[in-house]
């Protein structure tokens, strides 16, 4: 009965101790959940640093000097303050208004393809020091220069080879800058005609596709319906060929129709699709002839002599299906091979 009472009554001092040893022992060791605190983000919050009223001031100083240089004719001069500025101290608020007049003067002197470089270094890395459509302007200044023929120079001296590809990186760079901008179609019209000039049937088709379906509303949606339409007709060869191109090309064609009846390019495009439809009924007249003529499978040569007639009914093609049609309903066999011979010797 003692030690059982005497066991109960150290019994809380006991723990007590333990608990005080425990805690003690584990006070140097770190909290496992400090370890998910939030001083980092709290970091992240903290005021952006900007930099001294002096760095600032000693870099605008040196911008206006840069601009009465640029104003009293001194290109070079100034050309070479400017780029001063965007290296020593590219993170100023001048920095930006130097490279944008480091472009300038570069499209003043024609290097269109050093300037589009600057004036893209100034949207990436300074989007908010100055007017973004001043900029987007002068990049397709840059680009339509390039376009129209503009040629760059070997040694600074000899005239170089047209930059019809550049300039078509140039436009693309253009749209991905500001793909719900005013130039953004514009500039995928003239992806298109660079790339057909180039040969380029892909990149045209491609740059036209995405000017009618991301900007349907556009002006130039109508001429993107004919050109593309036209593009997938030169790549037509003859009725033999896989008409795969054909059927695309009168796909635009009636978009075109459909979407806009009162162009007046309605009349042009009525004829370029009635010229589609006929060397497409033509195709599927061959593709008659030849089960017809050479496999006498019947049943098939009727399939696309149908075909010929629903494509183009007014069409010679059509007529000589109906024709082929009325033949097969006749019993009459084709007159080929030895069954000509036999026919051309008056043989039974």
């Amino acid at each position: 009965m003692v030690i059982t009472h005497m066991r109960s009554v150290h019994l809380p001092y006991l723990c007590a101790c333990m608990l005080f040893l425990a805690s003690s022992s584990y006070a140097g060791l770190p909290n496992p959940f400090s370890l998910f605190s939030d001083k980092e983000d709290e970091k992240s919050l903290e005021p952006i640093i900007t930099n001294s009223p002096e760095k600032e001031a000693k870099a605008s100083a040196l911008l206006e000097k840069g601009m009465g240089k640029y104003n009293r004719g001194h290109a070079r001069s100034a050309q070479r303050i400017f780029k001063k500025i965007t290296k020593k101290s590219p993170d100023t608020k001048a920095a930006g208004e130097a490279l944008y007049m480091r472009g300038q003067l570069f499209m003043e002197r024609e290097r269109w393809v050093k300037a589009f470089g600057l004036l893209q270094q100034l949207v990436e890395e300074y989007p908010r020091h100055t007017d973004f459509n001043e900029v987007l302007a002068a990049q397709f200044q840059c680009a339509t220069a390039l376009m129209e023929g503009a040629r760059g120079r070997i040694f600074w001296i000899l005239p170089a080879f047209k930059q019809l590809p550049e300039a078509i990186i140039q436009f693309e760079q253009i749209t991905a800058n500001a793909p719900y901008g005013q130039y953004a179609p514009l500039a995928l019209m003239n992806i298109a005609l660079l790339a057909q000039e180039e040969k380029d049937s892909q990149i045209a088709i491609d740059a036209l596709d995405r000017l009618i379906n991301y900007y349907p509303q556009s002006t130039l949606a109508p001429d993107a319906y004919s050109t593309l339409a036209g593009i997938y007709a030169s790549l037509v060869g003859s009725e033999e060929y896989d008409q795969g191109s054909t059927r695309r090309a009168i796909s635009y064609y009636e978009d075109f129709l459909v979407l806009f009846p009162e162009s007046e390019n309605v009349g042009q495009v009525e004829a370029n699709l009635r010229s589609m439809e006929n060397l497409l009924a033509g195709s599927r007249l061959s593709l008659g002839d030849f089960y017809y003529l050479y496999r006498t499978n019947n049943t098939a040569a009727l399939v696309f002599y149908n075909e010929a007639i629903t494509i183009a009914p007014e069409s010679e093609a059509a007529i000589l299906a109906q024709k082929r049609i009325d033949d097969i309903n006749a019993g009459v066999r084709p007159a080929t091979g030895g069954r000509l011979l036999k026919r051309l010797l008056f043989v039974n």
